[in-house]
């Protein structure tokens, strides 16, 4: 609980607030306020926050909040009043369904969409965010590669705020842990309050104690199946032995990359075990990664879990004897819990051990050029065919 300390030293403990407020109220506070959320504490790359608009419209329906950094992070702010049952149970999905819908924009569509709701003309994302009183923006063409990037591939910083937000603190963290396929940060932020003298109130936005601060994720495909991992991408801390090593290594791979298929985006640097190639459709991808413990890279394809993924892996199926002609390489067809993957790997005696660098990466990208020329005019028929 607060306490205010009196100029004679006199103490008095705050109660929380038994006031009646509305969620529509709180977004508004928030929305006003971002400096009160606690961004810092969950990842300091998407502060500083500026307010962008409010009720931006998805094919999910209107998030209440979109804000944005300077340096091109965009943040989806939910508000949520957890005495609503119904909240407690459709926020989660809400707010992934709201990221899921954002990543397949291209900037033109959230500049169209940022316009509409603002009422301002011409880039209007980037003039609300130059507006602000701030040393480090970027120029605008800058700033629209660096939205466009986070668009892409699903870097967003998730906030879902509410009060007394208390029961199932666990099982969403771990629900979203297992959203591997964007690279989002979430955070879970209560927002208590208390009486004040003269009838004010103290508004205190808090990270939970209880609440488990979920990392952007990246999947890998063992031999169980997916495993997520924490990627380090985009911290701004001293870069650790293994994410300088797959930094250097995938900067390599990337710059000597030769694509027989001149209309495939090579993959973007991370720092994590894991680089993603964009398929026609944002659903679907392919993904080059290591497993240590294993000793193993490999690529595989996979797409988002749903009626669209079936699809697109049922005519694939179809097809299956060309495929693994075309590929000329073993691959496994896997299906587990609603997803599909099919992928290929290889063993190495040290994947770190210089010895067997240039051959590791002769390998990956020899494996790359034949997954894109296999997949990529196939699911673009494909997706043109579903009409998706």
């Amino acid at each position: 609980m607060p306490i205010i300390v009196g100029p004679d030293g006199s103490t008095e403990s705050l109660q929380p607030t038994s006031a009646e407020y509305d969620e529509g109220w709180l977004q508004d506070l928030l929305f006003e306020h971002p400096e009160a959320l606690p961004i810092n504490e969950i990842d300091r790359t998407f502060a500083p926050a500026i307010p962008i608009c409010k009720e931006l419209n998805t094919p999910a329906g209107p998030m209440d909040a979109l804000l944005a950094t300077p340096k091109g992070r965009l943040i989806i702010l939910e508000t949520k009043l957890w005495r609503n049952p119904e909240a407690r149970r459709a926020v989660i999905g809400q707010i992934l369904d709201y990221a899921k819908e954002l990543s397949r924009l291209t900037y033109a569509d959230l500049q169209r969409e940022v316009s509409r709701r603002t009422g301002r003309s011409g880039n209007a994302l980037f003039d609300i965010v130059a507006a602000a009183e701030t040393s480090d923006s970027l120029t605008e063409a800058e700033f629209v590669d660096e939205v466009s990037r986070s668009l892409r591939y699903g870097r967003f910083l998730l906030l879902i705020c509410g009060d007394g937000i208390r029961e199932g603190v666990t099982a969403i963290t771990d629900f979203l842990q297992r959203q591997g396929t964007l690279h989002f940060t979430f955070g879970l932020v209560e927002v208590a309050m208390y009486e004040m003298p003269e009838g004010r109130r103290l508004v205190q936005p808090r990270i939970l104690a209880q609440s488990v601060i979920v990392k952007r994720t990246v999947v890998s495909l063992e031999s169980e199946g997916l495993v997520a991992d924490e990627d380090e991408e985009g911290l701004e801390s001293e870069l650790s032995d293994s994410a300088r090593f797959y930094q250097d290594f995938w900067k390599e791979l990337i710059d000597d990359l030769e694509l027989d298929d001149p209309d495939q985006p090579h993959p973007n640097l991370t720092k994590s075990g894991n680089v993603f190639f964009r398929m026609p459709h944002s659903d679907i991808w392919i993904a080059l990664y290591f497993v240590q413990k294993e000793c193993r890279v490999g690529a595989y394809l996979t797409a988002y879990r749903g009626n669209f993924g079936n699809r697109i892996f049922e005519q694939l199926s179809e097809d299956k004897d060309r495929i693994e002609e075309e590929l000329g390489i073993p691959v496994q067809w896997t299906s587990e819990d609603g997803r599909h993957w099919i992928g290929s790997s290889k063993k190495f005696p040290g994947l770190m051990d210089p010895t067997y660098r240039t051959e590791i990466k002769d390998f990956l990208a020899d494996i790359s050029n034949r997954f894109v020329n296999v997949f990529r005019h196939r699911i673009k028929r494909i997706v043109e065919d579903l009409g998706a």
